[in-house]
């Protein structure tokens, strides 16, 4: 794939939360994976006023310069790049921006904590008879009935990649 601006190649990875794009969950704090949910008014309004400063022409993400995006295929992730790019868009290769939707961007599947906050997830895992010696931490711990029950293991300190990052 050709760089339009023979530049140097970047990714840009956006998150409808991380740009304030609220939804009704995450209003109320909320985990929310595999449940499709629509960004709330003010959600809207806040990637609307994040575009203004980070995509268009000189700033951050220029869409001209922009070879192709790839999006979640959650209904709030499509709407956060519709939102973000406006009209400029082409779901198939037509004019515009080429847009795909990969499943492999999908949010992660919570589980039994689907919908819930921190405080009933861990009450619902004091009753499961977990976290008896520490409290959860979903990168260590997973989620039960999720897509990550266990969760993949960590990087060993002989790994290749740490041993190749400390020598630099």
């Amino acid at each position: 794939m050709k760089d339009k601006d023979s530049g140097t190649p970047r990714v840009f990875l956006v998150r409808h939360d991380i740009l304030q794009g609220q939804t009704e969950w995450s209003q109320n704090g909320r985990y929310t994976g595999t449940t499709e949910l629509d960004l709330t008014a003010e959600g809207r309004q806040q990637v609307l006023g994040t575009a203004q400063t980070i995509v268009g022409p000189g700033n951050l993400i220029d869409p001209a310069k922009l070879a192709h995006v790839f999006v979640s295929p959650r209904r709030r992730a499509q709407q956060t790049v519709d939102l973000l790019f406006g009209e400029g868009l082409s779901k198939s290769s037509g004019e515009g921006i080429d847009v795909t939707t990969a499943s492999e961007l999908a949010e992660w599947g919570y589980g039994l904590y689907e919908g819930l906050t921190t405080k009933e997830i861990q009450a619902l895992r004091r009753e499961h008879g977990l976290d008896v010696e520490r409290a959860w931490n979903i990168w260590e711990d997973g989620c039960e009935d999720g897509e990550y029950e266990t969760p993949p293991p960590r990087l060993s300190t002989s790994s290749s990649f740490r041993k190749r990052r400390t020598r630099n």
